[in-house]
């Protein structure tokens, strides 16, 4: 699947597959988020099977279920994750994701 995004310079037609991959590179760049216990052992085709993303009405929605290490804030560490992947998609595809939604599924071991 692609989505056609409408940004500034005009459209860009962009693979499903490509804005999953920003959001995973973007979980795995966080300190103290993963998708797993062990993220070392999640291959690119694992790791895009993990965010879920959404058209609705030419508004993209990003979903992600992660685990955030033990003593870590989840709020903050939550929240740093939205933003690095909405600026990610802001400065490689000049688009905005209408919201990236963040469930945290678990605690990583200390």
């Amino acid at each position: 699947m692609s989505y056609n995004l409408n940004n500034a310079d005009g459209v860009v037609n962009v693979s499903q597959q490509v804005i999953e991959v920003i959001a995973g590179v973007a979980v795995q760049e966080t300190e103290g988020i993963a998708f797993t216990q062990d993220d070392s052992k999640l291959q690119e085709k694992q790791m895009v099977k993990l965010v879920k993303v959404e058209d609705v009405d030419g508004a993209i929605t990003v979903s992600l279920s992660v685990h955030i290490k033990y003593g870590m804030s989840i709020i903050k560490t939550a929240g740093k994750v939205q933003e690095r992947i909405a600026q990610d998609m802001e400065n490689m595809l000049a688009f905005q994701p209408k919201a990236v939604n963040v469930r945290v599924i678990g605690l990583l071991k200390g």
